[in-house]
């Protein structure tokens, strides 16, 4: 806060000093248009932003004599310039409060303009006794499309590996599994420098290497048609190489509830080329109980069914990451990166079920589940800087395979130990894609980025001969950045032909044309606004397209739909952002209408068996308004997003004819962090997410409140060692809950996660490096369907 007044007092006083000089000023730059000057530009080292009101002087050194030639501050935008300056030999210094005083050498010649080209300015340190206080980032800022959080040592410290530090930011949720959903949308793309990776990616990243979060609510054209979200990790230019490494891992302390997340890289670089391997592991076991109480109400005395699923589950995952990155000149990088993933999500326990009513009967069986999935992945990645700033090209092929074996046994629970029904999967997926990416600024106002995309992606299963599936995704995007002083504009257009065939089905091919356009008015260097637009599609996968039929019990069928169209969104946004001391805020009025909108139809068949499937139902609205903030309080950091909105659900015909009505309701959704930062580098955080239950168009969805307390001690700024608890005192934690209310049956689902009153676990990490300093190219990611799995 003193740093803010100290700039606006600057401020005022350079306004007075300009107008009270005025026409001295105008007379002195007439006579010294033909006289040699200096230029140049200052930012900050971290965040990159232009330092405004910076105090630079030039000094004429001679022996041990220093004589102030000039002097002046820079501009709100960082720049500065200093004329007439006599042409010589000069010291160039810049300072600014909270940061260190920069120095350089600069050489006057001739009568052209001398350029000192970009002063990068360092955060200060000031120590006192035991405590230190360092000048902190800003926190965030708004830019044309997006949001950026910029990474803090508060943050870091309170972060035992990347989603912990997702976990951070306002507007991102992470749940228990390292699930990464922004603003409580699924379908989110995630980005290193850029590069389309995905969440074990992300899992095996060095916090400490994390310059900056970029969110983006609307993304652009560049992403795909179905992206309902963008989150961009970028990374700290410079990374220790030579040989390098980083090294994380959870120890839980109960038998029950596992978690546990360990990851650990390697990085050597020699001369020109630059090897890494790394791996992250999930490693889950829980006890879960699925509840499901359905009442039937069309016979003439109503059914109670009653079902109870009580399964140990267990999830193994193992990713093994390898690359090299090969740059044979400044402008040009090559890399050759792939991935091996072996994974096993089983459940296995006892499944009953009762009714009560017009029928009174007792089912009871054993669930035995096995699953064995792999995947495989390579991409080949070029890039290509021009001679003109701004201008590249790049240049990405990938392929991926995916192959699954999952048979799930209900075995009736007798001497003869029949089994009851047998579910089983084996499908085989491909998915092959080529992108390239085209930026060049036109004029000094224009900037163009063009591109396409082609996926191609087959699965067959194996189990079942009459099911196959090929798609093919050609896509192609314009946008154009235009910005004027204050004033920016992003437009673009993106037009998707997705060509569609399942075997003995007829061929679909539809072409969609998806526009975007964001308006962008800077009131200040601290206060914008920003109205967007954007139209996305979201096409169904292949598993919801299958028709294969699964059953888990006597009463319930769910089963794919081949008739199944693509949903489409409009959005729309008014957001007002404001920086302060350091510190961020934003307020968004936002509207979304998804039509075509895919939901679970669930119906009562002639057997009076539950029937489940994916419809297009119809259209669903929400408006409202977000707040999003972060901000320093001295030791404590906060961070917090909440979402007011009306929410309502309109079905179409189909909805309509199984009697499905409209509805209203208001949602409330929030995220929230704090942090406090203790001397000795003791950092304690809590996290908290919470929403209120959602309609969808048939069903209703909730879930209870998620939380994490940490407690974490770095020593030598290498190691970290915490502890973590999450949800205590719950012991029951519903991680998803559906009901339905129907004119003939009803219908309400609880999953249930048991947890001791406590659940503790440690975590311990360790970074090292030696060696020189390189660049490691990040490489995109193509991803493809994953089977959905039942349970946490």
């Amino acid at each position: 806060m003193e740093k803010l007044k100290l700039l606006v007092r600057k401020q005022f006083l350079r306004l007075k000093v300009k107008w009270l000089f005025a026409p001295m000023l105008i007379s002195v730059g007439l006579s010294a248009q033909n006289k040699p000057s200096i230029t140049g530009n200052i930012i900050d080292s971290e965040s990159n932003n232009p330092v405004p009101f910076a105090t630079v002087k030039l000094i004429e050194e001679s022996g041990t004599s220093k004589k102030l030639i000039a002097g002046t501050m820079s501009n709100v935008d960082g720049t500065f310039i200093i004329t007439p300056v006599v042409t010589g030999s000069y010291k160039l210094q810049v300072s600014s409060i909270g940061y260190k005083l920069a120095k350089m050498d600069i050489e006057v010649n001739g009568t052209k303009t001398n350029e000192a080209g970009t002063i990068v300015l360092q955060d200060s340190t000031m120590m006192l006794a035991e405590a230190i206080v360092t000048a902190d980032r800003v926190k965030a800022k708004s830019e044309s499309d997006k949001t950026i959080f910029y990474m803090n040592t508060k943050t870091l410290k309170a972060s035992g590996n990347a989603p912990d530090i997702l976990r951070h930011i306002p507007g991102i949720q992470v749940d228990l599994k390292q699930n990464i959903s922004l603003e409580g949308k699924q379908n989110i793309l995630l980005l290193v420098n850029g590069i389309e990776r995905n969440k074990s990616y992300i899992s095996q990243l060095n916090p400490s290497n994390v310059d900056r979060i970029e969110v983006f609510s609307t993304p652009p054209p560049k992403y795909n048609g179905d992206v309902s979200g963008v989150i961009n990790i970028m990374l700290k230019e410079e990374k220790d190489t030579g040989f390098s490494g980083h090294a994380f891992s959870e120890i839980p302390t109960s038998k029950s509830v596992v978690y546990s997340f360990p990851s650990l890289g390697l990085n050597y670089s020699l001369n020109k080329v630059n090897f890494y391997t790394s791996y992250n592991g999930e490693v889950n076991y829980e006890d879960i109980d699925e509840i499901t109480h359905r009442e039937i109400k069309k016979t003439a005395s109503s059914l109670n069914i009653f079902s109870t699923e009580h399964v140990r589950q267990k999830n193994h995952a193992h990713k093994f990451h390898y690359g090299i990155d090969y740059q044979p000149t400044p402008d040009d990088v090559f890399s050759l990166h792939g991935s091996f993933n072996t994974y096993s999500y089983e459940q296995d326990g006892n499944v009953e079920s009762r009714t009560t009513g017009a029928e009174n009967q007792i089912w009871h069986t054993l669930k035995e589940e096995t699953d064995r999935n792999r995947i495989f992945y390579n991409s080949l990645y070029y890039k290509h800087q021009f001679e003109k700033a701004g201008q590249d090209i790049s240049l990405d092929i990938s392929n991926a395979l995916i192959r699954t074996n999952n048979t799930v046994q209900y075995l009736h629970d007798s001497e003869n130990n029949t089994t009851d029904y047998i579910n089983q999967m084996t499908p085989k997926q491909t998915s092959s894609g080529i992108k390239a990416d085209f930026n060049s600024p036109i004029t000094e106002k224009f900037k163009l980025s063009t591109g396409l995309k082609t996926t191609i992606k087959n699965m067959h299963d194996e189990t079942s001969s009459g099911f196959g599936y090929n798609e093919q995704l050609y896509a192609i995007y314009g946008a154009i950045n235009y910005k004027v002083a204050d004033f920016e504009i992003n437009t673009g257009l993106r037009a998707e032909n997705a060509r569609t065939e399942i075997i003995g089905k007829k061929q679909h091919s539809n072409l969609y044309f998806l526009p975007y356009a964001a308006f962008n008015l800077n009131f200040s260097t601290q206060q914008k606004l920003q109205l967007s637009y954007r139209r996305s599609v979201n096409r169904p996968s292949v598993y919801a397209l299958n028709p294969y039929s699964y059953s888990n019990s006597p009463y319930a069928i769910q089963k794919g739909n081949p008739k199944l169209k693509p949903e489409f969104k409009n959005s729309f946004y008014l957001e007002h952002s404001i920086r302060f001391g350091g510190n961020f805020v934003s307020s968004r009025l936002f509207s979304e209408t998804t039509t075509s909108a895919m939901n679970n139809l669930t119906t009562l068949n002639d057997n009076n068996k539950f029937v489940t499937q994916s419809n297009n139902l119809g259209t669903i609205q929400n408006y409202g308004i977000q707040l999003s903030g972060s901000a320093t309080f001295g030791i404590l950091s906060l961070n917090s997003s909440v979402r007011l909105y009306h929410h309502s659900t309109r079905g179409n015909s189909l909805a309509q004819k199984y009697g499905i009505a409209n509805r209203k309701d208001i949602v409330f959704e929030s995220d929230f962090s704090s942090v406090l930062s203790f001397k000795h580098d003791f950092s304690f955080s809590v996290l908290f997410q919470y929403a209120t239950p959602k309609n969808n168009i048939q069903d209703k969805t909730f879930s209870d409140a998620l939380y994490f307390i940490s407690l974490d001690k770095t020593f030598n700024k290498r190691l970290k060692v915490g502890i973590v608890s999450a949800l205590p005192f719950v012991e029951n934690f519903v991680y998803q809950g559906t009901e339905i209310q129907s004119h003939n049956f009803s219908s309400h689902y609880t999953g249930n996660l048991q947890l001791p009153t406590i659940p503790l676990m440690f975590r311990v990490s360790y970074q090292f490096s030696s060696g020189k300093k390189v660049d490691k190219t990040a490489r995109r990611l193509e991803e493809i369907d994953k089977r959905p799995k039942p349970g946490l």
